[in-house]
């Protein structure tokens, strides 16, 4: 197992057992084996992980999971420009108060 695995897939442990239970990602190629390893992780917990294609799409996805539960909610995507497509969904959880984690 390579670096980048071994630290997703302790990652993907530590958001179990913090009790995250939704995560919504936008797969790309530098978040992959996080994406594997919290795929993973989801197949043998009660986390829900939902994939979107697009970074907005995705962001105002994990606000609205956050409303509705007032709990964390996690979010990956790739680096890069696709990190700036989040900026609106995460202005509007912090002017509500609502916890979104980046990844």
């Amino acid at each position: 197992m390579n670096g980048a695995t071994a630290m997703a897939v302790v990652l993907a442990d530590e958001l179990a057992r913090c009790g995250v239970t939704d995560i919504v990602v936008a797969p790309g190629a530098r978040s992959g084996p996080l994406a594997q390893a919290l795929f993973r992780q989801a197949a043998r917990s009660c986390q829900r992980l939902h994939t979107r294609f697009d970074e907005r799409t995705a962001g105002f996805l994990a606000l609205g999971l956050a409303k509705r539960s007032r709990r964390a909610v996690v979010v990956v995507c790739t680096s890069g420009t696709a990190t700036a497509n989040l900026h609106p969904a995460v202005l509007e959880a912090s002017h509500s108060h609502l916890p979104l984690v980046l990844q």
